[in-house]
């Protein structure tokens, strides 16, 4: 399956994680891309990313994506499915 992967690290300050350029960057980033697509929310990056933020990143792609999963390409979890999918 084919995923379009969001990096929490995109959303860093130089690869430290900043709690309001994390929301500042994330309230201006484009979601649109991710309408319709399965997503992949990368995790276990070289950045420490609170759990909150992974829950904040899945909020914004809750209603947009078809599948929201976390972890990486080969081992990862869903975490949300639209509600009018009978499988992935």
């Amino acid at each position: 399956m084919a995923f379009e992967i969001l990096d929490p690290e995109l959303f860093t300050d130089h690869g430290l994680f900043a709690e309001d350029e994390f929301l500042r960057r994330t309230a201006a980033y484009d979601w649109g891309r991710f309408s319709g697509r399965n997503v992949l929310v990368r995790g276990c990056g070289s950045v420490p990313v609170p759990p909150w933020a992974y829950m904040h990143l899945t909020a914004r792609l809750v209603g947009l994506a078809r599948t929201v999963r976390y972890g990486n390409e080969h081992d990862n979890i869903v975490i949300h499915r639209a509600a009018n999918l009978t499988k992935n």
